[in-house]
């Protein structure tokens, strides 16, 4: 692919997440069921992680990560960032060495991409404060139930992108 094709193809990633974090931030946040909303950042880069390629896709969770550091108040400086990281390698693990099919691939690196934030995040809070871990664990079960339905909303347009780009 030429450089047009790469400039057009993250534009249209970016344009598509951009989306998204519209999405989340004015309209899953206000979609409450039992006190928490779904959350699907993690989601975002776990997809976009498995359907392209290592370096690609390390610049695009560096970019979200820090664009969510910054606008978003998280647990400490750079939460976001280190997070998405590790979501990251994670996916790449996985999507390169465990599972070939695209949508399967997804969805399960979706989960542990929701595992390993809320996990980290965790581990954050019981460091500033006393956090019983049986709440971590059920905050993360009922945010899991609210995202799941939705990652497969955002696999969707990511593996269109792919498609239309891997053409060219």
């Amino acid at each position: 692919m030429e450089r047009r094709g790469y400039v057009y193809k993250w534009l249209s990633y970016t344009l598509v997440s951009l989306l998204f974090i519209l999405i989340q931030c004015f309209g899953l946040v206000h979609l409450r069921v039992w006190g928490v909303h779904p959350f699907i950042f993690p989601v975002l880069v776990s997809t976009v992680a498995a359907l392209e390629t290592a370096h690609e896709s390390a610049i695009y969770t560096l970019a979200l990560g820090l664009l969510m550091d910054l606008t978003m108040p998280g647990v400490l400086p750079c939460f976001y960032t280190v997070a998405f990281l590790v979501v990251f390698v994670v996916t790449q693990l996985l999507s390169a060495k465990v599972l070939s099919w695209p949508f399967f691939c997804c969805m399960l690196c979706g989960v542990l991409s929701m595992v390993c934030c809320s996990g980290l995040s965790t581990l954050f809070l019981q460091a500033k404060a006393d956090f019983a871990p049986l709440s971590a664990l059920m905050l993360l079960g009922k945010e899991l139930l609210l995202t799941l339905p939705l990652m497969p909303l955002v696999y969707l347009p990511m593996r269109k992108l792919r498609r239309v780009f891997d053409r060219e």
